[in-house]
Formats: structure tokens, C-alpha cells, sequence
């Protein structure tokens, strides 16, 4: 039996534990990511004296629920963990007269400071307050904003996804070099949500909580379906983002905290109901698209209801959305002729033409494998090849998304001092595409489901008492064989051995390839969080404690079956590539080993605990002092099957391994080889994990309308599973490709008896990981210009030491280093000049190729962040964010070598940190984002005209932005590395501009000048170094992006005071402007270098929508 993690880590471990142990013992709770708010202040009497013992009585407007506290001697009063939403407060003291503050908004997760100054009077004498309260933070360090519910209801939303309108904050951007929902594969398995970069922090960085539970995916990313996108727009309250310097609650990870909080039931009944439409006839046409736009239709649909099940007692809310996307896939296809399959090669020369009609004999092994083509004689010819050999076909499939989601969330009133509420929601999404030839149907299929229940309980006026339970499950399946549409895809007597379908077969450059059913990779992820966490309020005199415990279980299964079913190539030789596949002359087979296809299934447990004083110094000044512990257990795999390489690199002459197929996976002592391990380290570089987090806010004027505030941290960046789990997947024990070249003729399909075991692909992780962990700092000032309109700037910083980085393939040539600079050798055989030294032994002989992770990535962020926020004025709010910042590091992959489209995927490691610093992946320099609703103004009573001219509504969200960070390589390998995934930088002229301003007057849209690149210089005597464009040294073109709303809202009160009919009208990209991704195809050297392809935004596009509210 293994013992227990503090006791396996020594002293420091085990103090660890016994600091976790403290909270358990008095009842207290951890990761205190709370969904609640918190409202506290003073109450003092006319001469600003405290008044002790005045009774604060805190009314929710919607649910008459009401929260009674007392201040103490100091006259503080604190009342944590509050619902959301509305609010009334009444303030009672002996021998003051009554003060009743109404119109105030408590948000999610925030802390509220108001304050109270009483005058003297009798108690049956009121003063009632309407005027709204300061909007301005004068407690609390971190920076944050929330999102409320007519932003999050109300503005243009492509997709409905909520979690898009965390970008209106500043700081925040969308990855605009995330893989497109159509990368399957790609998008798949780096998660399929809309990811976030805030403030310089990894997108897997950031933490996603609904109702306070944590609801991240397997790539630890932003939530989301196959759609790319997180539904429940209707049901989400208000959300906030907390993005820097948050207090010692938050924990798990460095990055933003987006906390979202779900619509609850009240004791009025309420609820709506709605469609949205889009479709491609009312699309512009993007720039790429030919004459016609490609069919789509997507509807979104649903409703939601809430109301009480026991008045004051007992609420409910309930919301279901569905989706129903198709997509026609419209691909243009080469086939064999019907001439070649008769064996009649070359039968249409021209004078250009270089080969002569000749006839060859269909090889009888190939002959079932041509039904996996069209045949010419049925399918849409639109052209024949200049020597007939093949045939131009048009063939469409349908691509169809099927998405139904639903959230249900009930709250009961146990007693006076004890609440009880409960959420849970479901989302189902499976998107069925054909491929090329429309063969086959493969299925990318999300399932995610939450549920949580929270306790919270009233000790006394000063302390309170919060617990929860949840658990949040994540399905992914990419590429799951799901249908046969061509007979021959899916027979079975095709595949190479048993319970597989036709391999796949290309055919270099002639033909469209083909295969049978489950011919593409599948990879399916199975992700499970048990969470507990509990959290103690305490007010004690100037003091608000919390303290906090938290546990969560993570569960993650990953099984990956690359090309599963085989691939043959055929190239071309003396003859055509056609002609060798005809006549059976096959290049080379890629086959996955068959008796060595695992589920890895990483097993972890995250412990934390915190303490948080918020001291109320003086009643213009706060100081925010916490400390927080968070361990990570050390992994462990469901089947006790880790593997990883014993070393690095392997001596020349130490191999081979003896413990690979077929031989047993064991012990052995042979270097350079993957061993057993029952974890993923050595030495576990979480216990030590102490964070403090200091910071303040001063109130300079005693007002309430200006606050100056500035914090630091440490904050922890764990190895949670998605850092190591699908990478184990890809390599042995749990995967083994083999590839076999030089195959005699007439091999294909029976090829097993003609492979030879090779090296395997394998797992390096550092035995001896460092801690990673960040440091956050920022100052800034807030301003209430006027009593709706606030404005605040600062500059935020952040440091990150030791974060996790991964490649592809490590496995390359070692260089030699002079001066610190890594120069490859040139080739001894060649005298005449420098050539790469291609015979070169590799670092480990023993490795097909190794997926490192080491702890060695450092990065750092400086910004100037800003705001202005405008609360509705007659009707019209508005937000806007701008950044400015700078972000650079190492490298940005930590779950696979590639996280974004712009990533190397094997940045050089053994050249270390100077070839691979640069600006990260998703360093946007500059950001500006502006949103705003507007209630024109309209005439009033019953008359006609006010049906037709009342209520209409404006909207919008208004993005401009610098462009995306990426490398220029060279192609080849011409530092003579050797792996199977090389990459090098070429030499930029000096003094000659890279980029062409005019692309878009080009014929291609070049965006680069192909001139100021070059291969290094390379001499017999210096050898081979690296050139100096290196990583992210160029940005793509701007964006700028405008989309806009119309809303028609009619109110209905004949059927009831609240009924109101709303009908939309959303335009992305109103202005259709054409924003161009920067040219991450086309970044090698060579004659489409620069050439762009893509846009990073859609066309303009139109959604209408109908809404019912009530």
C-alpha cells in the first residue's frame, strides 16, 4: 500500500498537511472561488464617530430573503457570501433616525463597501436614500469587473457564447491564432472553448467557475462544445473576471478568474422564450469564398422559467437551449480515370506531355481497394488530367451539429440562519461530418455535466459558514468512426488485420486519398473534477477573516489511435505515383502496433487552504493580507503503467532497448530507454507551495469616489493531468507506430509480415521539476467622474519562472556551443563547402522521437491597462478597455508542442532559451474594445405611434487591435538536427523592411518582402548556427471589427405588467471589413512565402432572433 503523499514528502510536507488539517478541524472550507458577494462598511453618526450595535438589515429585492448583522465597537458590520442582485438596506440605531438605501447592486464574487452616516431622531422617522451608492472599489486590491445581466443578455453574441464577453475587459483577448472548429483534431485535443489570454498568462491558465464550481475542460482550458462555443446565455446572472491580484481565495492556477452565477428563481414568476436564426443568405461572401456562398443554416432555440415552488422559501429556474447547424461541404477531388483503371496509363498525351500511353495490369491486391473512388462513369466530372490519368470530380457532403444544453437551479430557505442551493446543467453536442469522398461519416462529439450543492450557514453576526460539493465531467471524442457510406469503406476484408477497415492510401500529388471507416486519428478524453471546498467568514473588530480548505479529484483518460487503420504511400519513381499504386509498389507503410493501443488515465488530488485578512486599517485605507497552500499529490496512472524515459539521451552503443514490442514493457537498465514509473517525478515540486498576496486601497479624498490601489502575489502554476496526459497517450507504453520504407513489390495490403520493430516514440519528464509559479503585481487608480461615469488606469506586471514547456519531437542533433551559441557540425564527408550532417547520431538512437516536458519556461507581461464606464444615463451604458502590453517567453505549449496555429511544435531545446524568447504566441501590443446600449428615445402613451416608435433598442461591441505575433522558418532541415520535426529561423537583412504594406494590391497577398530572408551563412570553419529572425519577430495585419444590434421591444401589459415581445437584429462585421489572419501557412521560405489565406474574422454575417419575456 503506498503511503500517503505527507508522509512520502518529508518534514516540509508533513507541516503542509497539518496546516490543511487546521481548517478541517474547526469547519472550515478551501478554494473559496466564491459565487456570493460581500457587502460591509461603517456606520457612524454625525460627527463620524463609530455607532456600535446599529442593526443593518440587507433585503434581496427579488426574493424578500433578508440578512440582518450588527455592527461592532468599531462600528464595522460585514455580511458575506450574499446573492447576487438587487438590494435594499435599512439601518436602525437607538436614538438615530431610521436610513433605508435603496438601488443597490451587489455583483458576483465582489466586495462592496458602504458606508453609513446616521442622524440624530427617533427610529419612526425614515430617511430613504435612492441615489445610486459609488461605484468605486475603495477595499479591495484585485483588479476585476463584472459583466451584468443586460450586457451579458443583450449584446450581439455570435454563437451565444457567454464567455466571449470577457474580452470587453482590459487585459483580456481571444487567441485569435486558436485552430478553427473545422481542425478537428487540432481543435479537439487543445479543448474546443474560446480561449482567453489575460494579461500575459497561458489560456489553460485561467479558471472558469459557475456557481462557484470549477468547470474547466481536460486542456484545463475555457469551457465549451464542438460549436466552440459555451451556451446559456439566458441563464447566466452576471459574471465577473478577475484578473490580477485577486486575494488568497482564488487559487489552482495564475491566470484570470471568470465567475459566473446562474439566474435564480424569485417569488414572481418570470422566464423567456426565444429563437435566433442565421443563415447564409443574408452573408456576405468572405474574401476566400468563391461566386457562391457555401450553404449553412443555424438555429438556436429554447426557453427558460423561474419562479418560487415556496414564496420566500423555495425558488427554481430552469433554462434549455438547443442548436441545429448544417453545413453543406462542397470538395473538388481527383480520381483514378476510368482509362487507368482499365490499365490504360498516359492515354490522352499532349505535345508536352512526358510519358507515352502503355498499359499496365491492375495488381489483383489493389483492384477491391479502387471502390474506394468515385466511379468516373457515375460521378460529376468537371475535368480530365493533361495524360487522362485521373479525373477532376465535384463531390458535397453535409456537415450537421445537434446541440441540446439545460441548467436547473433550485435555492431553499432552510431557517433563518441556513440556505440551501443546488445547480446542475447538461450539454450535449455531436457533429456528424463526411470526408472528401464522402466514404465515410465521422462523429466529434462533446458531453459536459455540472452539478454542485452549497450550505450556507450563520453561526452569529460575525461568523458565517459556506460548503460545497460538486462535480464536473468533461466527454471529448474527435473523429469517432461513426458510418460507412461507400460499401467498400466499410468492409472489413479490406483492413490489414483484424477488426480494421481499409488503410488510408496516398497517392503523392495524383489522387484525393482514400480509406475506409475510421481512416482519420481518433482521440477520446474522458475528464472527471470532484470538488470540495468550505469556506469561514470572520469579523472581528477592523478585521474581515476568511478562511478556507479545498480538495478536488481529478480523473483524466485519454486514448489515442493514430492512423488506426494504416498508411501506405506511394511515390512517384521511374514511374507515375498512380502507376505504383496500380501495379502494387508501395513506399511506405505507418501502422499503429495493434497489441499496443492503451487508455492512459492520470489520477491527481489538489489540497489548498488559505487565510485572508481584509483590515480596515482606516476608513480610508484597506489593507488585504492573505496566505495560500495548495499541493498537488504525485500523479499516479489508473493501470499503474506510466512510462518514461530512464535518461535523456543514450550513449552510442548502449541500445537497443530490450523492452519493446514485442518483447514485455519492464524494468531495464539499458540508458536512453522508457522504464515503468509509478509517477510522473521524482521529486514532487508542490509541497513548498506557500503564496502570500499583500496589497491595499486608499481612499486618498474619504469620499468614496476615488481609490488608489496596488498589490503583489505569488501565485502557483500547477502540473495539473493536462499538462502530461495526452502526450503519454501519443508515446509508448501506450502507443507504438511503426514506419517501414523500402517495401518489396506486391506488399500492400499485407505488409505485416515485411515490418521491422523500430524505435518507439517516447515520454521524457523532468525527474526533478522546479516549482512553477508566477508573480502578479499592479497599481492603478479608480475615479468616479461623475455619479454614473467612472474611469480607472493602471499598469499590471507579471513574472513567470519554471512554467511547464513541451515540443513534438526533442530528439535532435546536440550542438556544440561557442560563446553560449549553438553551432551544428557540417558534413566531414563534404570538403567543398558547409552541408548539414545529416548522418549525425541524434541524442538518444533509442527514440523514434521523444515529447519532453521540462520546467524551464520563463515569461513576463507589462501593461498599461484602462478603462471608462458609462451606467446608464437615459438609458445608455457603455464600457471601454484599452491595453497596451507586451508579452514574452519561452515558448507556450505545455499540453502539446503546437497550443495555437502561430506555434513551432519543436522549438530547438538543446539551443536553449535565446532561440526560443520572443513574444508570445497570443501577444496582442495593442487592444481596444468598446460596448454600448442605447434605449432610443421614443413617444409615450397608448397611441399607435408608440407600438411602432417605442422601445427600440441599439447595441454594439467595437474590437481594434494590432496584429498576431509569427515565425518566419527556412523548411528542410538545414542545421542538420535530424528529428522528425525540425524547425530553424532564416537571417534577416539588415535595414530591409519585412513587411509589404500594399499586399493587399498584390496578386497573392503577399504580406512579406521574400528578400530580407535568407538561409545564415554557414563555412567549414564556423559550422552551422541558427538565423537571427528568430521566434514571433512578426505580426500579421490589424483588425478592426464592428458588430451591431437592433432591438424592437414591445411591452404587452393587457397579458401582463412584465410580458414583452423582442425582436433582433445582429450584424457581425456590419461593415463587412476584411480582416487577414497573418500568413501562417505560407512562413517558409520559398515561393508562397508571405502569401496570405485566411481571415481571422468572419464576413459580415446577420443572426435575426424573436424573443418572448414574461
Amino acid at each position: 500500500m503506498r503511503k500517503h503523499n505527507c508522509q512520502r514528502s518529508g518534514g516540509m510536507a508533513l507541516a503542509a498537511c497539518c496546516f490543511l488539517l487546521i481548517p478541517l478541524l474547526s469547519g472550515v472550507r478551501i478554494n473559496a472561488q466564491l459565487a456570493g458577494a460581500t457587502l460591509s462598511g461603517v456606520v457612524s453618526d454625525e460627527s463620524g464617530g463609530a455607532v456600535a450595535g446599529a442593526k443593518v438589515a440587507i433585503k434581496n429585492v427579488a426574493t424578500g430573503d433578508v440578512r440582518e448583522v450588527t455592527t461592532n465597537a468599531d462600528g464595522l458590520y460585514s455580511a458575506p457570501n450574499l446573492l447576487p442582485g438587487n438590494y435594499e438596506v435599512t439601518v436602525t440605531a437607538t436614538g438615530f433616525q431610521t436610513l433605508v438605501q435603496k438601488g443597490i447592486t451587489l455583483t458576483v464574487g465582489a466586495e462592496h463597501a458602504l458606508n453609513f452616516g446616521l442622524k440624530v431622531g427617533q427610529l419612526n422617522q425614515t430617511v430613504t436614500v435612492s441615489e445610486v451608492p459609488p461605484s468605486v472599489d475603495t477595499t479591495s486590491s484585485t483588479l476585476s469587473a463584472t459583466v451584468e445581466q443586460r450586457t451579458v443578455v443583450e449584446l450581439p453574441l455570435n454563437g451565444r457564447d457567454w464567455t466571449q464577453l470577457a474580452t470587453l475587459q482590459p487585459g483580456v483577448i481571444s487567441v485569435r491564432a486558436q485552430a478553427s472548429t473545422g481542425a478537428t483534431a487540432n481543435r479537439g485535443n487543445r479543448g474546443f472553448g474560446d480561449q482567453l489570454a489575460d494579461s500575459g498568462h497561458r489560456p489553460n491558465e485561467n479558471t472558469y467557475r459557475v456557481d462557484g464550481i470549477n468547470i474547466n475542460d481536460y486542456s484545463n482550458g475555457a469551457p465549451g462544445s464542438v460549436l466552440g462555443a459555451s451556451l446559456g446565455v439566458d441563464a447566466i446572472q452576471e459574471f465577473s473576471v478577475v484578473t490580477t491580484n485577486y486575494t488568497a481565495e482564488y487559487g489552482r492556477t495564475s491566470g484570470a478568474v471568470i465567475n459566473a452565477i446562474t439566474k435564480s428563481g424569485t417569488n414572481r414568476f418570470h422566464g423567456s422564450g426565444y429563437f435566433f436564426d442565421r443563415d447564409k443568405v443574408f452573408d456576405a461572401r468572405n474574401f476566400f469564398d468563391g461566386p457562391t456562398i457555401p450553404p449553412f443554416r443555424r438555429t438556436q432555440f429554447g426557453g427558460s422559467a423561474g419562479g418560487p415552488i415556496m414564496k420566500d422559501k423555495t425558488f427554481i429556474f430552469g433554462d434549455y437551449e438547443g442548436v441545429r447547424q448544417g453545413q453543406t461541404l462542397s470538395f473538388s477531388d481527383l480520381i483514378p480515370s476510368a482509362a487507368a483503371r482499365a490499365g490504360n496509363l498516359c492515354s490522352a498525351p499532349v505535345p508536352t506531355a512526358t510519358c507515352t500511353p502503355h498499359t499496365v495490369t491492375i495488381d489483383s491486391k489493389v483492384a477491391p481497394y479502387l471502390a474506394l473512388w468515385p466511379d468516373p462513369a457515375t460521378a460529376i466530372i468537371t475535368g480530365t488530367s493533361s495524360n487522362g490519368d485521373t479525373s477532376n470530380i465535384r463531390t458535397s457532403g453535409l456537415k450537421v451539429l445537434n446541440e441540446n444544453y439545460f441548467t436547473i437551479r433550485v435555492d431553499h430557505r432552510i431557517s433563518a440562519s441556513d440556505a440551501l442551493n443546488g445547480s446542475y446543467f447538461f450539454d450535449k453536442a455531436p457533429q456528424l461530418t463526411p470526408d472528401n469522398l464522402d466514404n465515410n461519416i465521422h462523429q466529434v462529439f462533446t458531453k459536459r455535466q455540472m452539478f454542485g450543492l452549497t450550505e450556507n450557514h450563520i453561526f452569529s453576526n460575525a461568523l458565517v459558514n459556506t460548503a460545497r460539493f460538486a462535480f464536473n465531467r468533461v466527454v471529448g471524442l474527435v473523429n469517432e468512426p461513426l458510418k460507412a457510406i461507400n460499401p467498400a469503406a466499410g468492409n472489413s476484408s479490406l483492413g490489414i488485420s483484424p477488426g480494421l477497415f481499409a488503410p488510408l492510401i496516398e497517392v503523392s500529388g495524383e489522387i484525393t486519398s482514400a480509406g475506409g471507416l475510421g481512416n482519420l486519428s481518433f482521440f477520446g478524453h474522458h475528464y472527471n473534477s470532484f470538488q470540495a471546498d468550505e469556506d469561514l467568514f470572520w469579523t472581528r473588530g477592523k478585521h474581515s477573516l476568511k478562511f478556507g480548505f479545498a480538495f478536488e479529484r481529478m480523473q483524466y483518460d485519454v486514448l489515442s489511435k493514430v492512423r488506426q487503420n494504416g498508411d501506405f504511400r506511394f511515390n512517384a519513381t521511374s514511374v507515375t505515383p498512380l502507376e505504383n499504386f496500380l501495379t502494387n509498389h508501395p513506399a511506405q507503410a505507418l501502422l499503429l502496433s495493434p497489441s499496443v493501443r492503451g487508455e492512459v488515465g492520470s489520477r491527481d488530488s489538489l489540497f489548498g487552504g488559505y487565510v485572508q485578512d481584509d483590515w480596515r486599517f482606516r476608513s480610508n485605507l484597506t489593507f488585504n493580507i492573505g496566505l495560500r497552500y495548495e499541493m498537488l499529490t504525485d500523479p499516479s496512472e489508473a493501470h499503474g503503467k506510466f512510462g518514461l524515459l530512464n535518461s535523456f539521451t543514450a550513449p552510442p552503443g548502449s541500445g537497443p532497448c530490450p523492452n519493446v514490442f514485442p518483447n514485455a514493457f519492464g524494468p531495464t537498465n539499458v540508458p536512453g530507454c522508457t522504464v515503468p514509473v509509478s509517477s510522473m517525478w521524482k521529486s514532487n515540486p508542490t509541497p513548498r507551495n506557500f503564496d502570500p498576496r499583500i496589497g491595499f486601497s486608499w481612499d486618498p479624498f474619504g469620499g468614496g469616489k476615488t481609490a488608489v490601489r496596488g498589490g503583489f502575489g505569488i501565485f502557483d502554476v500547477l502540473p495539473l493531468p493536462y499538462v502530461y496526459t495526452i502526450g503519454d497517450s501519443l508515446t509508448y507504453p501506450f502507443s507504438l507506430s511503426f514506419s517501414q520504407q523500402g517495401l518489396p513489390a506486391g506488399s500492400f495490403p499485407d505488409v505485416l509480415p515485411f515490418i521491422n520493430p523500430t524505435a518507439p516514440g517516447t515520454r521524457y519528464f523532468d525527474p526533478h521539476p522546479h516549482r512553477s509559479y508566477s508573480m502578479n503585481w499592479n497599481l492603478n487608480v479608480q475615479r468616479q467622474i461623475a455619479s454614473k461615469v467612472s474611469a480607472q488606469v493602471g499598469y499590471v506586471g507579471s513574472h513567470v519562472l519554471h512554467n511547464a514547456f513541451t515540443t513534438d519531437d526533442s530528439n535532435q542533433v546536440i550542438p556544440n556551443f561557442v560563446n553560449g551559441v549553438p553551432i551544428w557540425p557540417c558534413d566531414p564527408g563534404v570538403t567543398t563547402q558547409c552541408v548539414p550532417f545529416t548522418s549525425n547520431p541524434i541524442a538518444n538512437p533509442n527514440s523514434a522521437f521523444i515529447r519532453p516536458i521540462f520546467f524551464d519556461d520563463t515569461s513576463s507581461y507589462n501593461g498599461l491597462q484602462s478603462q471608462l464606464a458609462v451606467r446608464d444615463i437615459h438609458g445608455f451604458q457603455a464600457q471601454a478597455a484599452y491595453t497596451w502590453g507586451k508579452c514574452l517567453s519561452d515558448g507556450d505549449g505545455a499540453q502539446l508542442g503546437d497550443p495555437y496555429q502561430n506555434s513551432l511544435s519543436s522549438l530547438i531545446f538543446f539551443a536553449k532559451h535565446g532561440s526560443r524568447h520572443g513574444p508570445c504566441d497570443f501577444d496582442i501590443r495593442q487592444n481596444l474594445s468598446l460596448n454600448y446600449l442605447y434605449d432610443l428615445p421614443g413617444p409615450h402613451g397608448d397611441s399607435a405611434l408608440r407600438w411602432v416608435a417605442a422601445g427600440w433598442q441599439v447595441g454594439g461591441i467595437i474590437t481594434a487591435s494590432t496584429g498576431v505575433p509569427f515565425t518566419v522558418i527556412t523548411g528542410g532541415d538545414p542545421l542538420g538536427q535530424n528529428s522528425s520535426d525540425q524547425f530553424d529561423y532564416p537571417d534577416r537583412a539588415s535595414g530591409c523592411n519585412p513587411i509589404n504594406s500594399n499586399f493587399k494590391s498584390t496578386a497573392n497577398l503577399t504580406y512579406l518582402n521574400a528578400s530580407c530572408f535568407g538561409l545564415a551563412l554557414s563555412t567549414l570553419s564556423s559550422g552551422i548556427r541558427l538565423g537571427d529572425n528568430g521566434r514571433n519577430q512578426l505580426y500579421g495585419p490589424k483588425l478592426v471589427d464592428v458588430d451591431f444590434s437592433v432591438i424592437k421591444n414591445t411591452h404587452v401589459p393587457r397579458i401582463s405588467e412584465s410580458f414583452a415581445v423582442q425582436l433582433r437584429f445582429e450584424f457581425f462585421n456590419l461593415f463587412n471589413h476584411t480582416n487577414f489572419q497573418a500568413p501562417l501557412d505560407n512562413n517558409t521560405l520559398g515561393g508562397s512565402l508571405g502569401q496570405i489565406d485566411a481571415t481571422t474574422t468572419t464576413s459580415r454575417q446577420i443572426q435575426l432572433g424573436a424573443k418572448v419575456i414574461w
